[in-house]
């Protein structure tokens, strides 16, 4: 690393090591390390450079151990040992830690090439060469995996599954003890990326003279024969071997505690083209199996690679309360380049997106693998972001681009990158460029000391980062003065609209007559609760609110309500719940106004025992009746038997709910999406017999909005309707799809609110714009975006839309223009027709505390009053607030 490089290192620590400091007094301190180890061929030949390297890296005391196995450890680059906070408690550090180190994705994939048996891969020139190697090589273990596990032999070809199983004893033996060792020596919790059979078993020659390896796994099984057939020939003295339980190789990270114990494994749920049959083969994660990872060191979530630009896995993690959300990085392929996509602007799609969008989510940490490894390549930078808050919050950037606010520490790349105001984007980002590609395979500069970042082949930088952040923040309720009404704007000052103690959120606003119902979460104890509040005056008075689930208080989490109201005054409530063991869908409904409900009722009796359901919705449909839909997961893939989230819907009428059917079934999935093809965030709306579903699809391989519309209360539907307009070969990451009906009787019209990102082709002449709004009419015609940010990077999330009987439509969303959230509102004219038009846009919020984040609206109106209701931190822990303006006001 250069002189300079060093500084501006030196420089982001201090001051990201210095705002931490800055939260709230009753939270707990933690300081998280980013590590980004670079490849090279040394330390990947053997078990001992594989520790040398990563110990060495992370502890400066170690190196001449690491120069005397071979390996090199860049100049300049920090370490994580001599930055340690430490457990408070020296004899419990596994309590008391208050240090979080994070690797990267794929780390203990590279054990593949270590030792005598990894040599003919190690000397290979390209990938397909150096698996053949491997499978040479490890015939014997495969030949033992093939018997145990004949399934695998129905795998398609090259046989890489069962080469990851039959690699079970290296992966474990080299990269998980290395892990582990690495946890137990800094008393801190580790999360490392490994590739590997999901469950194994140590294997002892003897029990009497085992002795346990990093982490004290204890011998499962005595069985001196398979020792010696399942360990790597050059161990002829160890006594103990690991043998995998399964045959499920996946993309997983590990989390260990401070005695290097294992204590999670969340397994990487969506995969890469290169992970999938006809490459490395590994299977995917349960679209319902990542939660959040209980620590002193914060709730954590994992997000490993691809997973964090995946709208479901995100959501689910964030209803789980996490708060350090962790992602893994091989950023492979996408490198800094004079043609094609922005890397950067592709990884700020990602997890800082995520932060800033999820309100549970306070802090990222993304640590990156750099170097080439045969024709691979990564070269991203490290990254750590806290939430933005205040009124000016700053920011650090990525590599060619502006400061992201929240984003607290990159680390250097391979050269400095001054935004000076003589150089254009076009300029700045060719000029990198032309670097980026010198780091490439092949590219044939070579570097003088490899000792030393450049822009020369495999010159990437590698090194640690650091910052502290605040974690189980409990933030005491402090009300603020309420402020007048914003000048201009046509909304009312903003109130809570059930003042609480407790934490609320996900808001559903429904209105009939004078009447407005709000169904929320508050968050009691260590559960979320569903609850019911009352407006008799157009919303200007909310009643204390009823418990309309009928569960007993704190038996059970209930997630995402969802709340409708028909012409009769019937009032309909949907939710989730665990109360059957899993998580399920279920209805209930008030004749009396909203005061009480009958008992809850599934969405489908029907379910196989053990289905996942999924973000229930309703929407009434007449005197009586209602349409529910939600994502279930009964539906099985054929590659791999893994549950399948469909969208599924049923009519309900009084206490009786029809059988559902299934309305995301639709054109095959492509190939790469055969075992990947979920959807998720269905949507509902109904004006009488008409109505439509909404929802996002994985079927292309990215995420895309598909809508489906009913025209006889939802008891059959015509065919599927694609609304996104990117180009096929443009990666789209929609997400929360919000369906209305526009008009009235017959006339009335579909359309649908969703958030927007589109891959930009082109990133060295245009900085990718953000997540926008945009609304669609279902039955063709003009898509408009209606945030008004044009193709800026600005990010707007989670909107909300109300159909007019004018034909017009109110659409909210959440606004980050400024790196808090903020809530804003545009009225559309035209709104299902050939030429929409954004006719008037304001801020709905009136800023409460400055630079406090709002989250996730909600919108109903009366014939009086428009009502917009959202998630405000400004009190303290998140409050549903809300804001009333007369309709003619916002039109």
């Amino acid at each position: 690393m250069t002189r300079p490089m060093r500084a501006v290192a030196a420089l982001t620590l201090a001051l990201a090591l210095a705002s931490g400091l800055a939260a709230a007094a009753d939270a707990k301190r933690v300081r998280i390390f980013a590590v980004g180890p670079k490849i090279e061929p040394q330390w990947i030949a053997s078990k001992e450079a594989f520790r040398a390297k990563l110990l060495g890296l992370a502890d400066a005391r170690l190196r001449r151990e690491a120069v005397a196995a071979g390996v090199t450890i860049q100049d300049g680059a920090e370490d994580v040992a001599s930055r340690l906070l430490g457990p408070t408690d020296r004899a419990r550090p596994a309590a008391t830690a208050r240090d979080l180190i994070a690797l990267p994705e794929d780390l203990g994939l590279l054990a593949a090439f270590s030792g005598q048996q990894g040599e003919t891969a190690r000397r290979a020139t390209d990938i397909t060469t150096a698996i053949g190697g491997l499978l040479a090589t490890y015939s014997p273990q495969s030949a033992h995996y093939a018997l145990r596990f004949p399934e695998l032999a129905g795998r398609p070809f090259p046989p890489t599954r069962l080469l990851a199983i039959a690699l079970t004893d290296t992966f474990a033996h080299v990269a998980v003890e290395t892990l582990a060792e690495l946890a137990d020596r800094t008393d801190a919790y580790v999360v490392g990326g490994v590739n590997m059979a999901r469950e194994w078993r140590i294997v002892c020659t003897s029990r009497a003279d085992y002795v346990p390896p990093p982490g004290g796994e204890p011998c499962a099984k005595e069985d001196p024969a398979l020792v010696a057939a399942l360990r790597a020939p050059e161990d002829v003295s160890r006594t103990y071997a690991y043998e995998a339980t399964t045959p499920d190789a996946v993309n997983m990270a590990l989390v260990f505690d401070p005695d290097g114990r294992i204590v999670s494994r969340q397994v990487k749920a969506y995969l890469t083209p290169v992970e999938l049959a006809g490459s490395l083969d590994l299977k995917p994660g349960l679209v319902s199996g990542l939660r959040g990872v209980d620590t002193p060191v914060g709730r954590l979530g994992i997000v490993t690679s691809k997973d964090a630009w995946m709208p479901d896995v995100t959501a689910k993690l964030d209803q789980d309360h996490v708060e350090v959300l962790v992602q893994p990085e091989f950023f492979v392929g996408d490198t800094i380049r004079t043609s094609g996509p922005w890397a950067p602007d592709i990884i700020r799609a990602s997890g800082y997106s995520d932060v800033l969008r999820h309100p549970s989510m306070h802090t990222l940490v993304l640590p990156e693998l750099t170097g080439n490894l045969f024709g691979f390549s990564a070269d991203n930078q490290q990254a750590i972001m806290v939430k933005p808050r205040g009124a000016r919050p700053a920011g650090a950037s990525l590599l060619g681009q502006t400061p992201q606010p929240g984003l607290v520490a990159v680390s250097p790349w391979v050269a400095p990158d001054p935004a000076t105001p003589d150089e254009t984007l076009p300029a700045r980002r060719t000029r990198l460029g032309a670097i980026g590609e010198r780091l490439l395979p092949g590219s044939g500069v070579r570097c003088p000391d490899p000792a030393q970042a450049g822009a020369c082949e495999n010159g990437h930088v590698e090194g640690v980062l650091a910052h502290d952040v605040h974690v189980a923040q409990t933030r005491p309720v402090r009300r603020q003065r309420r402020k007048p009404r914003r000048p201009g704007s046509p909304f009312t000052p903003n109130r809570p609209l059930s003042p609480s103690r407790r934490a609320q959120r996900n808001v559903s606003l429904a209105a009939r007559g004078r009447s407005v119902w709000a169904a929320f979460e508050e968050r009691r104890g260590r559960r979320d609760q569903i609850v019911l509040a009352r407006s008799g005056d157009d919303g200007a008075r909310f009643r204390r609110p009823v418990r309309p689930t009928g569960r007993p208080a704190g038996a059970v989490d209930e997630w995402w309500p969802s709340v409708s109201v028909g012409p009769d005054g019937t009032v309909w409530c949907a939710w989730q719940d665990r109360s059957s063991g899993v998580w399920r869908a279920y209805i209930t409904r008030s004749t009396d106004g909203g005061r009480t409900f009958g008992p809850p009722m599934p969405v489908d009796e029907r379910a196989p025992s053990g289905v996942q359901q999924w973000k229930p919705q309703v929407a009434a449909t007449g005197a009586g009746r209602a349409v529910l839909t939600w994502i279930d997961e009964r539906g099985r893939f054929s590659g791999d038997d893994l549950p399948q989230s469909e969208v599924r819907a049923a009519t309900v009428e009084g206490d009786d709910v029809a059988p559902s059917v299934r309305i995301d079934d639709g054109p095959a999935p492509v190939p790469l999406a055969a075992t990947l093809d979920h959807a998720w965030a269905p949507s509902v709306a109904a004006s009488g017999d008409r109505v439509v579903v909404s929802w996002i699809d994985f079927r292309t391989y990215d995420w895309r909005v598909w809508a489906r519309e009913s025209s006889d209360g939802g008891r059959s539907f015509a065919a599927a309707r694609m609304l996104t307009e990117a180009p096929a070969q443009d990666e789209a990451l929609d997400d929360t799809p919000r369906a209305a009906l526009v008009g009235s009787g017959a006339s009335s019209r579909a359309v649908v609110a969703s958030t927007r990102w589109v891959k930009e082709p082109d990133g060295q002449r245009t900085v990718s714009r953000g997540y926008d709004t945009v609304l669609a009419p279902v039955d063709g015609g003009a898509t408009v975006q209606v945030d008004g940010h044009g193709a800026g990077p600005e990010s707007t999330f989670s909107p909300a839309v109300l159909g007019m009987r004018s034909g017009e439509a109110l659409v909210a969303w959440q606004d980050h223009a400024h790196g808090p959230g903020d809530i804003s509102l545009a009225r559309v004219s035209g709104a299902a027709g050939p030429a929409p038009r954004v006719r008037r846009r304001v801020r709905v919020d009136d800023g409460g505390r400055a630079g406090s984040n709002q989250w996730r609206p909600a919108l109903a109106a009366t014939r009086r009053q428009v009502i917009v209701a959202w998630e405000d931190e400004r009190d303290g822990p998140a409050q549903i607030f809300f804001a009333r303006a007369k309709p003619g006001r916002v039109r």
